[in-house]
């Protein structure tokens, strides 16, 4: 899918034509849409296509013709019927007359640049673009803010699950955002590589306003870092509670079973005497039969006191 827009009044508003001065998203573009932008404005094939292979690297490309800058980005899916919090590499070329992002899904990043819904920054304009790639890079780092929020709710919402029961889903839940946050912390310590490389570079910090809006970029990237370092510790001692948890709920199951067992032993081993082809004490005798019953259920009581005294009895 391809959408163009042009700045009015610091809101993108689309257009049909590519022109000077705007900004072109690609979702998942077809080849003919790929080719399209390829022969506008001029950017390799092998460009626009980078950021549509989920295992490509971030980088920074500098050529004579545009300047490629490539990142991940957070983004949310359903897998197994579960809401996954995951990353997508996002491709921003930069060109003398246009902005290009490329990607594979559909951002948060890039649809509230279109709906306009963060006032955290300055109004966008493509026409000075290296202040509106920073506003990009802003818009995820908040993002992924965003994601590290709502994956320390879901964290919480588990841990006051695990106080009333303990499930095994709750384990592999836990893992799954442990898992989440590896990927977020990966992917955010080479974003701030590359956003510590474009601070360098003068193409991306030409005025005051632009450095304050890098460093911005900077505090919201590193700040995120650290963030999913916390939660990352946090939740790793959870799932740790939920598996001494789970662990000793087995224990006490194994030694209840254990008790039962014992118990269970004492009635076996009279009846089994006494079921023998051999002459026993009394065995003729018309009330043995509930003599030994009796004699069973006192010495099960006192095996179940003895036990209960040792702390051997749930």
């Amino acid at each position: 899918m391809i959408d163009i827009y042009e700045m009015k009044d610091g809101r993108p508003c689309k257009t049909e034509e590519i022109t000077d001065d705007v900004w072109i998203n690609l979702t998942n573009p077809t080849p003919e849409e790929i080719e399209y932008v390829h022969k506008a404005l001029g950017i390799d094939r092998e460009a626009i296509t980078a950021a549509l292979d989920d295992e490509e690297g971030s980088r920074v490309e500098v050529t004579p013709d545009y300047t490629l800058i490539l990142v991940d980005a957070p983004t949310r899916e359903w897998r197994n019927g579960r809401e996954e919090f995951t990353t997508y590499p996002i491709s921003i070329a930069v060109t003398d007359r246009a902005v290009v992002t490329v990607c594979l899904q559909e951002l948060f990043a890039i649809t509230n640049i279109v709906a306009s819904r963060n006032r955290n920054i300055n109004a966008v304009n493509v026409a000075n673009r290296p202040r509106f790639v920073l506003q990009i890079l802003f818009r995820i780092a908040v993002n992924y803010q965003a994601d590290l929020k709502y994956i320390e709710v879901k964290r919480m919402a588990i841990e006051e699950s695990i106080r009333k029961t303990t499930r095994r889903e709750d384990l592999f839940e836990l893992h799954e955002l442990e898992s989440n946050l590896v990927y977020f912390k990966t992917s955010l310590s080479v974003n701030a590589s590359i956003i510590d490389r474009m601070g360098k570079q003068s193409r991306f910090v030409s005025s005051p306003e632009d450095r304050d809006l890098l460093d911005d970029v900077v505090i919201e990237t590193n700040q995120a870092l650290e963030m999913t370092t916390t939660y990352s510790q946090i939740i790793k001692g959870t799932r740790q509670l939920v598996e001494a948890d789970l662990n000793h709920s087995l224990s006490n199951v194994m030694k209840f079973l254990t008790s039962i067992t014992l118990i269970i032993a004492i009635p076996t081993m009279i009846a089994s005497f006494y079921g023998m082809n051999v002459p026993l004490p009394g065995a003729n005798h018309e009330y043995m039969p509930y003599f030994l019953l009796a004699l069973m259920g006192v010495l099960c009581l006192i095996s179940i006191y003895i036990l209960r005294r040792r702390g051997m009895w749930r």
